[in-house]
């Protein structure tokens, strides 16, 4: 039975045009390289990245895709519509919709002899300057969306982000012990030089990164368990008599991984990624055993015993987060002041904003006396803000809507789905704990970090609903045998009647 299942997955391993099978590799080595180049910021990274993703995405043209992907992607249009809507309004001396020039243009008119066309942004051409973050991880969502709904390449997809973040976490734990003030000893840092940042610039960015590695390896051994589970009483002696010599290797290896993804993420000192990546590892793990729970009260007491795990390994390894939270609270001096600046720009400006990227520009005429006069606020420190004063409340309004739509929609796939459905759940929990630390620092404004989330989001989207007849491979092809469940290491698993 084990080997005309292998057999089997084999023969619907190779079904997929080549196209598509290079398309889905070079899609999985953008994702675990774009951390690598210092968050990928900057013009160049970005650029690259969008050329290698649009040839994955030319790739991926064979695929047959189900309504529900097709949904998916007219959203998706119809905000990439929006927001190309806004970006001609801002830069455009002839707007179609009439919007009213920054007042600044004929203040500045005034004072020079050069002619300067009023426009609606207050830096000229940086709306379009700025649009390489967009353009990437639109690029990112909607490969995800098209390939994610293979069986086989979405687990993958799940696999290169934590096998990335574990290879980053070993080289930045060995370089971080050997020289703290350079990333990978090859760059010097400017901040942080206490502090683990590889490969970023940012701890931050480099704390919810490693919290999402960390989960993913989580996940993968709750995966393991749940497929060994004993049939009667659980006890951790019937689970591993139920192991054998290769799952319990397997097992073995995904806490290892989450382990080191783990200390990586408590060696950044970030308060605000430890904390938001642990309450999202103890959601999933809770979530993912629920239906092993007593029905009543096991869920509350589930999340209440995980916290209690958090706490604890947060005292045994993030002795540095602690610190900072007992030193420095929740909150660094002045960022409440600046989310009060930020909101004075978006009500002056509430429809069109002051420009895409335009924020380092605008906010020194809104910064207040209580703000430490040294160094340069150029990020809100609240992306979510950041954007509405940006790109105006019309813009931010949609895509917080349309992200809170995408998690009811990953909520509906971890409850209907029987197999895989560590793949909407991880992308549920991730793209979640991004868009809360988005609320108190600028991970998402990082391309290195952002093209893995909406990879993450885009392959949980399409994995949230269940395949028809004949359908169960995205579209692609017509199934060759009975359906097969591959675990982390490739083997055949429990066949589709399994709930998982």
């Amino acid at each position: 039975m084990t080997n005309s299942r292998l057999a089997s997955g084999s023969r619907e391993a190779t079904a997929l045009p080549w196209p598509v099978r290079w398309s889905s590799w070079l899609f999985c080595a953008v994702v675990a390289l774009a951390p690598l180049p210092l968050g990928s910021v900057g013009v160049t990274a970005p650029a690259i990245w969008s050329i290698l993703l649009a040839i994955a995405l030319l790739g991926a043209l064979p695929m047959r895709l189900r309504d529900s992907q097709l949904a998916i992607l007219a959203v998706t249009a119809l905000l990439t519509a929006l927001a190309l809507l806004v970006l001609h309004e801002q830069s455009a001396v002839h707007p179609w919709l009439g919007a009213a020039p920054n007042a600044l243009w004929a203040d500045a008119g005034k004072l020079l002899p050069a002619e300067l066309p009023p426009i609606a942004s207050i830096a000229r051409h940086q709306p379009f300057y700025s649009a390489g973050l967009g353009i990437v991880c639109l690029l990112s969502f909607a490969i995800g969306v098209v390939l994610g709904a293979d069986r086989a390449i979405a687990p993958r997809l799940l696999r290169t982000v934590a096998a990335a973040g574990l290879v980053y976490a070993i080289a930045g734990i060995v370089t971080f012990a050997i020289d703290p003030t350079r990333i990978f000893l090859l760059h010097e840092k400017e901040a942080h030089l206490t502090w683990l940042t590889s490969p970023f610039v940012n701890r931050n960015t480099a704390g919810i990164y490693y919290g999402c590695c960390a989960l993913i390896w989580l996940l993968f051994g709750c995966e393991l368990i749940e497929r060994n589970w004993p049939p009667r009483r659980f006890s951790p002696s019937r689970l591993l008599a139920r192991l054998d010599g290769p799952a319990r290797r397997r097992l073995a290896g995904h806490a290892l991984g989450w382990l080191v993804c783990l200390l990586a993420m408590f060696l950044t000192g970030s308060r605000g990624g430890v904390g938001i990546s642990l309450l999202a590892a103890v959601v999933a793990v809770a979530i993912f055993f629920r239906k092993r729970m007593p029905p009543r009260y096991g869920l509350i007491m589930a999340l209440c015993v995980g916290s209690l795990v958090a706490l604890a390994l947060l005292q045994l390894l993030g002795g540095g987060v602690g610190a900072r939270f007992s030193t420095m609270g929740l909150s660094d001096e002045g960022r409440f002041s600046t989310y009060r600046a930020t909101l004075r720009m978006i009500f002056d400006h509430p429809w069109l904003g002051d420009g895409f990227g335009s924020f380092e520009w605008v906010y020194p005429a809104y910064r207040t006396d209580d703000i430490s006069l040294r160094g340069t606020w150029n990020r809100a420190h609240n992306s979510w803000l950041e954007l509405a004063s940006d790109g105006g409340m019309l813009m931010a309004g949609a895509v917080i809507v349309a992200l809170l739509a995408a998690f009811s929609v990953l909520a509906h796939g971890v409850r209907s789905r029987r197999r895989d459905v560590i793949v909407p759940l991880a992308a549920l929990c991730a793209s979640a704990a991004g868009a809360i630390h988005s609320m108190i620092d600028f991970s998402l404004q990082i391309t290195g970090y952002a093209v893995v989330i909406a990879a993450l989001l885009g392959a949980g989207l399409s994995q949230s609903f269940r395949s028809g007849p004949g359908n169960g491979r995205g579209g692609a092809n017509v199934m060759a045998g009975p359906p097969v469940n591959v675990d982390f290491a490739g083997h055949a698993g429990a066949a589709a009647g399994e709930a998982i």
